[in-house]
Formats: structure tokens, C-alpha cells, sequence
């Protein structure tokens, strides 16, 4: 993070935006999820870490100054005008936000290029967000994360006694690998929701809470807050009621985040994140077709097979030397 304090008031802020607008959209969700698709209501959950951070950050004048204030003011009014209406849409006409609200995303998405091409380069660093920072280092670590992705399917695949063999098969197919080609490049449109969660959860609350606990304490707890965000989606959208999918949810964010902490922490590198979650939702649905996402039935036998996956394959980077000790290159100070 840049060199100024964050204070409590600033920590008070992003959680009270973040899981304010979580918690009241999450309720809106579980009123219509029966009735409705709730893609979209996901995909705007996502948003409000970023919007905790920028309300955040833009409340103080002695802060505005440091940030981009073009690229966050884009963001804030692209996601904002997105949440009033899909609420006007479903609430009020009776409606599906259908293919109008994706589209504005997407426009949003490419705006927030334009404007970070027009940001000065100071602003756009100090909010970690300097596309170029340590390059050979993220493109590696973005390499080692789809490895380990398709390690992990191999493995669970081998376990539930099915043939390894299924797994490759897609990267025989050229239409796939070209659509493997061009998903980074896909990322471009689909920049905000990526950003949203990344910005808020590895720039701005990862440093502060590895410098109050320590660097692995840190990375544990904020696993263990994201996995609870992410209980409306959860409850309503991946496995719906399912107590297995909440268990699940936390044992994955705690291992993604060791992991994510780590890319961060040898990058500083936001787009980096962003990237690698990208992939992460969408590297299986291009080579596999399978979404993974809504309505899947969690078992307990599911939940044990991901648990042993995220724990031995993830976990494990919580060994790294960057987590050992409180550090003295710390990003965040907070008063």
C-alpha cells in the first residue's frame, strides 16, 4: 500500500460498505433467488470490497490527493448505477436484468483502461494497481497458479477413481487451447468484478492485518473473512442451503489466500491478483464447460476431497519465507 497511515476510521469505512452492501443485496438475493437468476447479484457482491476501499480512501482530502481519482471515480459510478439497477429491474419491474447489466459492465470494465492509461503513474502505484510492476514475476506465479489448478483436478480425479486421462483430453482440441490463448485477454472486459474483490481484499486488508498478527496470522484470518463474505453466495447461489458449501468456501479462501498473499507480497501487483482469479472462475468453464458454480450439490464427501486438495497444495505456501516473522517491508501503517 502507499506510504500513508491507514486509520481505524479507514478500517471502519471499507467494512461497513463492504458488508453493509453485502449483507442488505444478500438479503434482496434470498428473496428472489427463487424466483430469479442470480448472476448478477454475485457479480456485484464482488464490486463492494473495491467500493469499501475507494469511499474509503476518498473520504479523506489528505488521502485523495495519492489515489486515481479518475479510475476509482469510474468504478464507483459504474458500480454503483449497476446496483440501483438490478434492485429497480427485479424489485420494481418485475424483471431479469438479462443481458443489459452484463454490457455495462463490460463498458465499464474498458473505461477503467482508458482511465488508467490517463492516471499518473504515481497515483496508479501507490493504489497498487502499476500494471508493470515486477512483470516476469507475475506472468510466473500466473503460470504456476493454472499448473497447480490442473494438478489439483488430476488429483481429485484420481481420488474419486476416474480416469486422469479425461482431464488432458480438452488440451488436445485446438479450439480450446485457442480459447485458453485468449482468456487473459478477456480479462479486459471483465475487469471490475476481478479488481473489486482483490483490491479490497489483498491491497488494502491483507498488510493491515499481517501487520497487527503477523504475516501467516494475517493471511489465515482474512481467509477466514473472505470465506464468511461470501455466505449470501453460498446460501443462495453456489449450493443453495447447503451447510457443507459454507464449510468448503472457508477452507478455499484460507488456501487461496495463502497462496494470493504470497503472489502479492513478491509483486505488489493488483492486476496480478485479478488475473489470477480471473482464470481461477473461468479456465474451467472454458476448457471443460462446467460453470462449477451455481446450484452445485455439495456432499460431505465433497467437502473432505477439496478440503485434503486446498490444504496440502495451497496451505503449504504459508512455508514461504515471506510469511515468516512481521517483516519490515510492511505496506500499511495503522493508527
Amino acid at each position: 500500500m502507499s506510504n500513508y497511515s491507514i486509520s481505524k476510521k479507514d478500517i471502519t469505512i471499507f467494512f461497513v460498505v463492504t458488508f453493509g452492501l453485502t449483507i442488505a443485496m444478500g438479503i434482496a438475493m434470498g428473496l428472489v433467488y427463487s424466483k430469479h437468476p442470480v448472476t448478477f447479484f454475485v457479480l456485484l457482491q464482488m464490486c463492494y470490497p473495491a467500493m469499501g476501499v475507494m469511499i474509503a480512501l476518498l473520504s479523506s482530502r489528505e488521502r485523495r490527493k495519492d489515489v486515481p481519482i479518475k479510475f476509482f471515480g469510474t468504478y464507483l459510478f459504474f458500480s454503483i448505477t449497476s446496483v440501483f439497477y438490478l434492485i429497480l429491474q427485479i424489485f420494481i419491474f418485475n424483471q431479469d436484468p438479462g443481458s443489459h447489466l452484463g454490457f455495462w459492465m463490460i463498458i465499464g470494465s474498458m473505461l477503467l483502461v482508458f482511465m488508467y492509461i490517463d492516471e499518473g503513474n504515481e497515483q496508479m502505484c501507490s493504489s497498487g494497481l502499476q500494471f508493470s510492476k515486477n512483470r516476469e514475476a507475475s506472468i510466473l506465479y500466473i503460470v504456476i497458479f493454472i499448473i497447480l489448478y490442473i494438478f489439483r483436478l488430476t488429483i481429485a480425479a484420481l481420488i474419486l477413481g476416474g480416469n486422469p486421462k479425461d482431464i488432458f483430453t480438452p488440451f488436445l482440441n485446438p479450439v480450446i487451447l485457442i480459447k485458453m490463448l485468449l482468456l487473459p485477454l478477456s480479462f479486459f472486459v471483465g475487469i471490475m468484478p476481478y479488481m473489486g474483490e482483490e483490491l479490497g481484499w489483498r491491497y488494502f486488508l491483507q498488510p493491515i492485518l499481517q501487520k497487527k498478527i503477523g504475516k501467516r496470522g494475517g493471511i489465515i484470518l482474512l481467509g477466514l473473512i473472505w470465506g464468511i463474505w461470501h455466505l449470501p453466495v453460498n446460501i443462495f447461489y453456489h449450493s443453495p442451503m447447503s451447510f457443507y458449501s459454507v464449510l468448503n468456501q472457508l477452507i478455499v479462501c484460507v488456501g487461496y489466500s495463502a497462496f494470493l498473499g504470497l503472489v502479492y507480497m513478491k509483486t505488489e501487483n493488483i492486476w496480478t491478483i485479478s488475473m489470477i482469479h480471473y482464470i481461477n472462475n473461468n479456465l474451467g468453464v472454458t476448457i471443460y464447460g462446467s460453470t462449477g458454480g451455481a446450484d452445485f450439490v455439495f456432499s460431505w464427501k465433497s467437502f473432505l476431497l477439496n478440503s485434503i486438495c486446498f490444504s496440502l497444495i495451497y496451505l503449504s505456501f504459508l512455508c514461504a519465507k515471506e510469511y515468516r516473522g512481521i517483516g519490515k517491508k510492511d505496506h500499511s501503517k495503522s493508527s
